[in-house]
């Protein structure tokens, strides 16, 4: 809820940026346009689905990590610490970490793509929901198997 209420506005005016055809368009201008056509409810477009999906994401994320975890320590042992990459590192929880943001990723997915269509208000289908997919898929893993 938190993430939606507070980042949405702006991951809002990222995509409408990032979308704009005009030649230098800035946050503020964004903004102002936003703001004169749509209102405050202009901000928050596209939040729904995050909203909704939000606790499925992060369920699907830490129960793919938990879940592999445990079997990488059964099935290779536990790590000791002595023999951690850089001697700080655990590659069972990076394993377990690129698992996790598969998991996040294969929910996610979906959820993002509804929520930018809905941002830049461009009609959709639901056979769209796959586009972009292996982006967040990939984004997620690098990212989640990095801390």
């Amino acid at each position: 809820g938190t993430t939606v209420l507070v980042g949405q506005p702006l991951e809002t005016l990222k995509t409408l940026t990032q979308v704009s055809t005009t030649t230098s368009p800035n946050m503020l201008t964004t903004a102002k346009q936003l703001y004169s056509t749509s209102g405050i409810r202009g901000f928050y477009r596209g939040g729904t689905p995050l909203l909704l999906g939000g606790g499925l994401m992060r369920s699907a994320q830490f129960g793919f990590y938990q879940s592999v975890l445990p079997v990488l320590d059964t099935k290779f042992g536990k790590r000791d610490p002595q023999t951690y990459w850089l001697g700080c590192i655990n590659p069972h929880v990076v394993a377990a970490g690129w698992a996790g943001g598969i998991g996040r990723g294969l929910v996610e997915g979906p959820f993002e793509m509804v929520k930018v269509r809905r941002q830049v208000v461009s009609d959709w289908k639901f056979a769209d929901v796959t586009k972009g997919f292996g982006v967040t898929v990939f984004r997620n893993s690098f990212l989640f198997s990095s801390f």
